[in-house]
């Protein structure tokens, strides 16, 4: 773990509708109650860099939290070697787990956080890497009173013709959010998500930048990782945290 402060880690297999399913999270030591961020991992799946990077953000004094996006067709699936094999399989993977599926997932992450005394009850924060960005999004506009940050970090599928877009709820959003784009980012471009860069610098509290250099994965730990963009990235998002739960 890159990261030195004494942290709490732990694993768990709690109940879900649809059967049990996997939690990860990481918080400093200590009673707390710790402000509370959900963390949406990337499609690659929660690997090692992705729990560097809740640990990143848990240093700052925050219970952070992910659970098993894949649960009903993995158990914790991790990508492997990027072959032709692994990349079809993480898009199928992406595919079979509606963001329907993904909110129910949280209904049950919530209620389990209601069980322990370390995690604060009060205003959340929520961030999301590649496709976890839209469920990130999808979490403000659902939950925007409970949720009062919202990050994505090399957003996926955010910006769609679809009437149910994920890009269409931020307008309404009162709290901060985050988006940060790759300029060299060829999966999903910040030109495919101009209506989301737009909607987001309009909101009171909002900010999309585009990170000159930086790739997709940007903000995780790993092959993609950029650490101008990320460093930047991580700044604005400590900050909105700090203020909206501090």
């Amino acid at each position: 773990m890159r990261v030195e402060a004494p942290m709490h880690i732990q694993t768990e297999t709690i109940d879900s509708p649809s059967g049990p399913m996997g939690i990860y999270l990481v918080r400093p030591d200590g009673d707390g109650p710790f402000p509370v961020v959900v963390s949406f991992h990337h499609g690659p799946g929660l690997d090692d860099g992705a729990k560097d990077t809740m640990a990143r953000i848990a240093q700052w004094g925050y219970y952070v939290i992910s659970h098993d996006r894949y649960h009903r067709d993995a158990d914790w699936y991790v990508m492997g070697e990027r072959t032709d094999e692994e990349v079809q399989k993480m898009f199928g993977l992406i595919t079979n787990t509606s963001e329907d599926m993904v909110g129910e997932d949280l209904g049950a992450v919530l209620d389990w956080l209601a069980t322990d005394p370390t995690a604060s009850d009060g205003p959340m924060g929520c961030v999301g890497y590649c496709i976890g960005a839209r469920s990130a999004l999808v979490t403000i506009a659902e939950h925007g009173e409970r949720f009062r940050v919202g990050v994505g970090l090399h957003p996926s599928f955010c910006t769609t013709d679809a009437p149910d877009s994920p890009h269409l709820g931020v307008p309404s959003y009162t709290g901060s959010l985050y988006i940060g784009f790759g300029s060299e980012d060829q999966m999903q471009p910040a030109s495919a998500n101009g209506a989301l860069i737009e909607f987001t610098n309009a909101l009171d509290k909002g900010e999309a930048e585009i990170h000159d250099g930086a790739n997709h994965g940007f903000g995780v730990y790993g092959g993609g990782y950029h650490e101008a963009a990320a460093d930047r990235s991580y700044e604005r998002i400590k900050a909105m945290l700090d203020h909206e739960l501090g």
